[in-house]
């Protein structure tokens, strides 16, 4: 079994004008990863949009990138799905094609108790004989997976990590406390540096896939007691959150990474909408125009940048 600490970009789902899943260039995004010097690639998560995708096409994007990354680094496979059918269908086949480990967020959508919960997470281990990632994101399926009795699925042997994607660091360092083995991996990039300080060991971040040597920087400084560099570091990376959040944070991703020279083919009328969603009712046009040309030149200019802070 692998340790699993490390920086992990979630990475995204190239598309074709059409909405047909772009896999040669998911190829090419895996090896722009592997260059930036990740410890290994999240796939199937929030940021690549899986619960719009078919449970074929997610198997096939498995494949691909567990394919091309070839045993170069981790690779950690989110497999939740609606059903606990299709979850072991997608674990089995993670684990076939040389997963590390599997991921999943809680069931969702109907009201499960807290025994069909943890009966949940254990039905995709017994199945899949894989270590298991808990993704706790509260704030996109309302179950919070660090408090209450359903903490105890992490006396399992088999749940060795959590991706927590929530803004509460005492709970993260109470789970750590109570479970010393488990590794957690910060999930909300802005905070990072927080989670460090509560006992994170890594992160996976959609941010990553074009931040991370930022965030490479940002965890070595952390552990060489330079916390001040860690703290700019982290302040630089959420001037650039900030943009982001403020447009859209998936297909602004998917934008700063076609900056980067990353072409994901993403449809490009849905890039613009995507940079001029959020303005104000009383905003004109040449106001949206100048407002996108300031994300723009903000972005470009961040990836322009080759330095360890990149």
């Amino acid at each position: 079994m692998k340790d699993l600490r490390g920086i992990y970009p979630a990475l995204p789902t190239p598309m074709r004008p059409g909405g047909a899943v772009d896999y040669p260039a998911l190829d090419a995004l895996v090896d722009y990863e592997i260059g930036q010097g990740v410890d290994g690639l999240y796939v199937g998560g929030s940021t690549a949009e899986s619960f719009l995708l078919t449970e074929d096409e997610r198997m096939r994007i498995a494949e691909t990138v567990l394919r091309r990354a070839a045993g170069r680094l981790k690779v950690i496979v989110h497999t939740g799905a609606g059903g606990t059918d299709a979850a072991i269908r997608l674990s089995r086949h993670a684990r076939e094609h040389g997963a590390d480990a599997i991921s999943s967020v809680p069931p969702i959508y109907f009201k499960y108790t807290t025994e069909e919960i943890i009966g949940y997470y254990r039905d995709l281990i017994e199945a899949s004989e894989m270590p298991l990632v808990v993704y706790n994101i509260p704030a996109f399926t309302g179950i919070n997976m660090t408090q209450g009795g359903i903490r105890e699925l992490f006396k399992h042997p088999l749940v060795v990590a959590l991706k927590h994607t929530n803004t509460n660091m005492y709970e993260l360092e109470r789970i750590l406390a109570h479970h010393p083995r488990l590794v957690a991996l910060n999930g909300y990039d802005e905070a990072f540096l927080s989670g460090l300080s509560m006992g994170a060991s890594g992160m996976i971040g959609s941010t990553v896939n074009f931040m991370a040597r930022k965030f490479v920087a940002l965890r070595d400084a952390f552990l060489s007691g330079r916390v001040d560099e860690a703290f700019r570091l982290q302040r630089e990376a959420n001037e650039i959150v900030e943009t982001l959040v403020d447009v859209g944070v998936f297909n602004a991703v998917k934008y700063a990474m076609q900056l980067r020279g990353v072409q994901l083919r993403y449809v490009p009328g849905a890039v613009q909408a995507a940079f001029g969603c959020r303005q104000g009712a009383g905003e004109g046009r040449s106001g949206k125009e100048s407002r996108r040309a300031s994300i723009e030149r903000r972005l470009s200019s961040m990836s322009r940048s080759t330095g360890p802070g990149a």
